[in-house]
């Protein structure tokens, strides 16, 4: 009688502690739905036109993080795409423009770039002047 009762207690032993074990596996719905949720943010196009008589760095701030973008020539235009990778965790975004020989900067305000296909920055011959548009 002392032998089943341990033989019982033991199985359900090892049978809860294989219920413990056993992990979740979602299903290929599941998945499904999971990557959409998750899926990285599209490329957005910075279209730059540059007024100003020098060359000017432009960097992208994301994340509280500045991070060197392109280099725009004087009076050039330029269009090039931002990578999600700087996009920021939030899509929100600064354009910063530093005039190559100056001393003077632009910073723009936040940019929510989730959802948006263009940034339009116009570098004016004064930086601070500058301003930027989005749609």
């Amino acid at each position: 009688m002392m032998a089943r009762r341990t033989t019982l207690a033991s199985y359900f032993i090892v049978c809860s502690f294989l219920l413990a074990c056993a992990g979740r596996h979602p299903t290929p719905e599941a998945l499904a739905s999971s990557e959409t949720e998750t899926a990285a943010p599209e490329p957005v196009v910075l279209e730059v036109e540059n007024h100003n008589w020098a060359d000017v760095v432009l960097y992208v701030v994301h994340d509280g993080v500045q991070t060197r973008f392109t280099q725009v020539a004087a009076a050039h235009n330029l269009s090039i795409e931002i990578p999600p990778r700087l996009q920021g965790q939030m899509g929100v975004i600064r354009i910063a423009a530093r005039r190559i020989g100056g001393t003077d900067s632009y910073v723009s305000q936040a940019i929510s770039v989730r959802g948006s296909s263009a940034v339009r920055l116009t570098i004016e011959s004064s930086l601070n002047h500058s301003s930027v548009g989005v749609w």
